[in-house]
């Protein structure tokens, strides 16, 4: 297989989502309802793909060599891999994907001998019925074709896997966030209640989402990520808040050279309706960083600014909302500010 990044990609998302195919089929199949397998949501299972990536820079090396010696390499190409995303799954992500406690032959239930033998065959089966034929496919496609494919399918992936990581990260216990969120409004209120970030609310930002939402998203993460590393959480709300203080549809009018210029604006109109400490400042100027050039002075930008990234990235890329989000969260404290009942 050509080894060109963007063959190397392509072959990574097209047996992500194959092995997804063959997972759902197999899981499905023996519990006899649909099974989403993996930890991320959606259509694919890197897991497959770093796995096939592999056996196909082994599989030229092996050329000759004798079964058991093919055999003794894919099992420890397959069935490494397979340890280590369980490994990886449970002490970073607190999830099990899979428990093989109740097979003969199973290291503490993250690999046995009977699924050790499946994967082998599999990798036999990826040398001479997949392999020959894939190579032939993927030099008949087009790079512009390629390039969308991997582009979109990567994209996909890596938001999908930052999102369940940050989620991981950022979970609390139902008492955490009672207080986290308590201690979120009660910083946030003076803004949020200010007749000037109101308005807000009648600009649309980006997909489905009006600037107010996206604001108070980007807080609400920020905060977060703050608490998570002790850092100054009122900096953040309030800058995160007012971060994008502006007026007008930037999709369709403002100034030219809209990222360049817009932490300008919203720091100048930020200043005419509340006093701001250093760190605020830093915060609203820095946000659209390396755009802005100079980087963020405080721990506090360089948050907003990544996770200002992040959502705004992630609203494009993904489409549908799921409720239990920081993102659902931070939509229903407007409807919390007045009284209403979510």
């Amino acid at each position: 297989m050509k080894s060109d990044i963007l063959n190397i990609i392509f072959s990574f998302s097209f047996f992500s989502i194959l092995g997804w195919m063959l997972e759902i089929f197999y899981r499905s199949l023996r519990d006899r309802r649909f099974v989403n397998p993996g930890l991320l949501k959606g259509p694919y299972l890197p897991l497959y793909g770093a796995v096939a990536l592999m056996l196909a820079g082994t599989v030229p090396l092996l050329q000759g060599s004798p079964v058991m010696t093919k055999s003794l390499v894919y099992f420890v190409v397959t069935t490494g891999f397979e340890l280590g995303s369980g490994l990886i799954a449970q002490y970073f992500f607190h999830a099990r994907l899979w428990d093989y406690s109740d097979q003969r032959f199973n290291y503490k239930g993250r690999i046995c001998l009977k699924f050790s033998i499946y994967w082998i065959l599999l990798a036999f089966a990826f040398e001479y019925l997949i392999m020959p034929p894939y190579q032939g496919f993927l030099n008949q496609v087009s790079p512009v074709i390629k390039g969308s494919f991997a582009a979109a399918a990567f994209s996909l992936m890596l938001v999908d896997f930052l999102t369940v990581s940050i989620n991981s990260f950022l979970g609390t216990t139902p008492e955490e966030k009672v207080i986290m969120d308590t201690e979120f409004m009660n910083t946030a209120r003076p803004l949020l209640e200010n007749p000037v970030v109101a308005t807000l609310s009648q600009y649309n930002h980006h997909r489905n989402k009006t600037r107010l939402e996206h604001v108070k998203e980007v807080a609400y993460v920020s905060f977060l990520w703050g608490k998570r590393l002790s850092l100054d959480s009122e900096a953040i709300i309030r800058g995160a808040l007012l971060h994008d203080l502006f007026f007008y549809d930037w999709l369709r009018e403002g100034p030219r050279w809209h990222g360049f210029r817009h932490h300008t604006t919203a720091l100048k109109n930020a200043r005419k309706i509340t006093r701001l400490s250093k760190k605020e400042e830093d915060i609203i100027k820095k946000h659209m960083w390396p755009l802005t050039v100079v980087p963020p002075r405080y721990m506090e930008s360089l948050i907003v600014s990544l996770v200002d990234t992040f959502c705004s990235t992630r609203d494009y890329l993904i489409v549908e909302k799921r409720e239990k989000s920081p993102k659902a969260v931070a939509a229903r404290l407007g409807q919390e500010l007045s009284g209403k009942r979510v």
